[in-house]
């Protein structure tokens, strides 16, 4: 579990205790109830050409995914870890964009679905993959990604 440290004033810690009795829950509550919206800092967030010089724990920007496309991404990312094929891929993905509302996945992620998209080897197991992320890819960011390694 991640440690988060939020810093408020007092004056905003007076506003949020305001709001939290307004819905009659506690402090807590009404902070977690806004976690899936907290957008990352913009610092975070690169975008596809930069990815050669990020970090790996910074955000690549994905496509706003409609309901009907988050089913079809469940059912891409179910097949993958049901036939345990890129089992690590999919569960980023899954945790990523699917457990929660965030429009984003980490540099490492993009890179690992860029590995799927083009792989050096050509095996019965890259046949059955790439498929599959490469709908995951255009899902996501519109196109099939390049592979950074």
């Amino acid at each position: 579990m991640n440690k988060i440290l939020l810093k408020l004033s007092n004056d905003e810690y007076r506003k949020l205790r305001w709001f939290a009795g307004k819905l009659d829950i506690s402090v807590s509550d009404c902070l977690r109830s806004f976690i899936p919206n907290i957008q990352p800092p913009e610092s975070k967030v690169i975008q596809e050409e930069h990815i050669l010089s990020a970090k790996f724990d910074d955000l690549v920007p994905t496509k706003k995914l409609s309901e009907e496309d988050r089913e079809i991404l469940r059912g891409h990312i179910n097949e993958l870890i049901e036939n345990k094929y890129a089992v690590t891929l999919a569960k980023e993905i899954k945790q990523q964009v699917l457990d929660t509302d965030c429009q984003y996945l980490t540099v490492s992620t993009f890179k690992r679905l860029g590995r799927w998209v083009s792989p050096y080897r050509w095996t019965d197991r890259e046949k059955y993959v790439k498929p599959i992320v490469q709908k995951i890819s255009r899902m996501l960011f519109g196109h099939d990604i390049q592979r950074f390694d």
